[in-house]
């Protein structure tokens, strides 16, 4: 797991320091550069506010599969830019002790690089989650929750990846405008894109299990005790900038299938190896007023990873709202 961190920070921060573009000839960029709106100052910092949502899925649809996820907390840190490069480091608040008694304890740690230029963006992304709860889709959204849910408090998840961003027609749709905000779209416009991507999951649902009260969801550990599963390919998709003023709304999505080598632990076969399918969905959506010296809105995420384990069905899915406020130095 170290050696895959070494390697994406070595390739973030070397693909950080070289130049976005080739040089262009001098009339086409300053055409370009009348569509957008630069700001002055290096160094940016911003509050979030996050409301983040983890979870693994086990099961079909409709046949009786189980969402596992670390308890709910919502999330608040800084978010520092210098230049092309962004770190977002949030951290848990307090949550009232009948939720805490409901869902249990989860440790989170949460780490983003990003860096995102008019053609080109990457995300390189640590999660690590310690501590789920385990219910029905949908239980969560139910006025009469249990008491408690069953729970596997060793159970851990560590979620390590990179997310690439390509743009077809930067002079339509810029990401630096769209979602870091460090110049400004001065036309609605957008563009298809290319979104390749890496994954790297590790999963152990450890040796302690804790029943619910009022769901039974699950009575025991799954026999799929633990996996590591190292997914890559190539979403497809489009990207759009809505402007009015110095509002902006910016939305893209992208689909798209993957390899996925699958290492597994099953507590009835023992060890085994598989080469599967993935399918990734991933959709970015920001709205909110940029001007001169100050930056604020809404960021919400969803990136989602699909496949089959043993003939079973099994996600791994983010959420993330943000909301976000800051300044320009």
């Amino acid at each position: 797991m170290s050696r895959v961190i070494a390697i994406f920070l070595i390739f973030f921060f070397a693909h950080a320091s070289l130049a976005e573009e080739a040089p262009q000839p001098e009339a086409k960029s300053n055409k370009v550069e009348e569509l957008f709106e630069k700001f002055e100052g290096p160094f940016r910092i911003q509050g979030i506010l996050e409301l983040p949502f983890y979870s693994f899925y086990i099961g079909g649809p409709a046949i009786h599969g189980v969402a596992y996820l670390p308890s709910f907390a919502p999330r608040l840190g800084p978010r520092i830019l210098w230049k092309d490069i962004g770190i977002t480091a949030t951290f848990a608040l307090p949550i009232p002790n009948v939720e805490e008694r409901r869902r249990g304890n989860s440790d989170q740690t949460a780490i983003i690089l990003n860096s995102y230029w008019r053609q080109n963006a990457m995300d390189i992304y640590f999660q690590r989650y310690k501590g789920f709860y385990v219910t029905s889709p949908g239980r969560e959204f139910s006025a009469h929750k249990p008491q408690r849910y069953p729970q596997l408090p060793d159970a851990t998840v560590t979620n390590v990846g990179f997310n690439w961003y390509y743009v077809f027609e930067p002079t339509n749709f810029s990401l630096k405008a769209a979602f870091d905000q460090s110049e400004f779209q001065l036309k609605s416009g957008g563009s298809w894109m290319l979104n390749p991507f890496y994954n790297h999951l590790e999963m152990n649902l450890g040796s302690r299990f804790i029943p619910g009260i009022e769901d039974d969801s699950i009575t025991a550990i799954p026999k799929l005790a633990a996996g590591r599963f190292d997914s890559f390919g190539g979403a497809f998709g489009y990207g759009y900038t809505y402007i009015n003023g110095r509002f902006f709304l910016s939305t893209l999505g992208g689909l798209g299938p993957g390899l996925q080598i699958q290492h597994l632990e099953n507590s009835d076969t023992g060890a085994s190896q598989e080469l599967n399918v993935a399918l990734k969905i991933n959709v970015n959506a920001a709205l909110g007023w940029n001007s001169k010296d100050y930056v604020g809105g809404i960021k919400v995420l969803l990136d989602s990873l699909y496949s089959k384990v043993v003939g079973t069905e099994v996600a791994s899915n983010l959420w993330s709202g943000q909301a976000f406020f800051g300044a320009r130095f």
